[in-house]
């Protein structure tokens, strides 16, 4: 919890005296939520606080607070702050509201050490923020009087705090932002040995049903404590889980939902092959070799492809496996990285053309295309990743498996949800050829 949840911060000017300020502690949680008007979240937070403490040697405090109440600036020391999305009844301004105070670094009276505010905001939130405008979530909306549209204002005002928080002063320390969805609140065991209550987790607001006590506590404590990977991502999670039998979603298993937070994963093929080691590991040679020599199809102008957009092929490059679930035994990847071009953001017209030229009066293009005007600063276009990787299985056997992912992002990045499609239907095709 420590690694995960705590991070070392540097001074700040901006400093208050807070007499609400309690001790450090070692590992500190602030939850803002209405447990009143949602007995479900309490259910889902007192068990989320059982599994916590039950999975770490220290105790972690945990200190609740109503959205109406006098909120603690600093957040009371917490390296986590929880909020609620629903509980904010007046969504953007309120959100606004409770981050000013729990962004302030604060004094204990009497002096001490500084109080350093949450690097970690967990944001609680339903289903289909993200798909106000299409039933039933447009239904749900408009009889819940607008409900989702607030919950999405708190979920814009976070992520926008921790994006701007960096952007605008880089001495000021990092923080990240986790959107975890989930639908109606049941009980684990209505829905259990049902269809709907199959536990699943994938990135973004893309997943519709209802989710269980356990599985909503489990989920979370994944999230606050246990995977890197949620950091800077929205995740949705669906189903249930026996509180009796915790084992039966292993690591592994958490392991990979996790890991497909990681651009987000656009597209896999699994259990391409299935053998043993010495059987796999040569498949594996052979279907690295036939992925790269499948990307060299969109390296000359992607001609015959679809592909409106160019883009560049390069090898991928693994510094270390921080990145990798733990079964992954050998890895294979290309990256198809989309390329400026004359439009959108980097369009220009013939006056700031000419500013262009006058400015490099000298400058020849080594093509007989011409040069795209490029910025001071080189926007990240966006592309897809494509990662060919063996696995080890609950059998003892090793697998090998294909999966896509966004990469060459940033916060400016356009998504070409059309050229992504292209991309995945001709990847689907030639890994179905092989």
């Amino acid at each position: 919890v420590d690694g995960v949840m705590s991070s070392d911060n540097d001074s700040d000017s901006s400093i208050e005296v807070d007499a609400q300020v309690k001790g450090e502690a070692e590992n500190r949680i602030m939850i803002v939520c209405d447990e009143k008007q949602d007995k479900n979240l309490k259910s889902i937070l007192t068990r989320f606080e059982e599994l916590l403490n039950k999975s770490f040697p220290t105790t972690v405090s945990i200190d609740t607070y109503n959205p109406t109440s006098v909120i603690p600036m600093g957040g009371n020391n917490a390296q986590c702050a929880i909020i609620a999305s629903t509980s904010l009844s007046n969504g953007q301004s309120s959100a606004e509201n409770i981050l000013g105070r729990i962004l302030k670094k604060t004094i204990a009276p009497g002096g001490g050490k500084v109080a350093k505010p949450p690097s970690h905001l967990v944001v609680l939130s339903p289903l289909g923020t993200e798909r106000i405008e299409k039933f039933p979530y447009s239904m749900q909306n408009m009889m819940g009087g607008d409900k989702l549209k607030k919950a999405r204002e708190v979920e814009e005002t976070i992520i926008s705090t921790v994006k701007g928080r960096f952007i605008a002063d880089s001495t000021v320390p990092s923080m990240d932002y986790t959107i975890l969805k989930w639908g109606d609140v049941v009980e684990d065991g209505k829905i259990i040995s049902k269809k709907e209550g199959v536990l699943d987790v994938a990135p973004g607001d893309s997943l519709d049903g209802k989710i269980g006590v356990e599985a909503a506590a489990n989920a979370l404590l994944q999230a606050v404590a246990l995977r890197p990977n949620a950091r800077n991502a929205t995740i949705s999670v669906v189903g249930a889980m026996d509180k009796e039998d915790d084992s039966a979603i292993g690591e592994e298993v958490w392991e990979d939902w996790f890991l497909r937070l990681n651009g987000p994963e656009l597209w896999r093929g699994e259990d391409l092959f299935v053998g043993d080691e010495v059987a796999t590991e040569r498949k594996f040679e052979q279907l690295a070799g036939y992925i790269k020599e499948w990307s060299g199809v969109f390296a000359n102008g992607a001609k015959g492809t679809g592909l409106t957009t160019p883009v560049s092929v390069t090898q991928s490059r693994f510094l270390d496996g921080s990145e990798s679930a733990s079964t992954v035994r050998s890895k294979y990847g290309v990256r198809l990285e989309f390329k400026q071009t004359n439009t959108g953001s980097a369009y220009k017209s013939k006056t700031e053309e000419k500013r262009l030229e006058q400015r490099q009066p000298n400058s020849v293009s080594s093509s007989n295309q011409p040069d795209v005007p490029r910025n001071s600063w080189q926007k990240r276009e966006g592309g897809v990743e494509v990662l060919v990787e063996e696995v080890s299985t609950k059998d003892g056997k090793n697998a090998l498996r294909v999966r896509a992912r966004r990469c060459n992002m940033d916060d400016s990045t356009v998504v070409k949800e059309l050229s992504e499609e292209t991309i995945l239907k001709n990847l689907g095709k030639a890994v179905e050829v092989w």
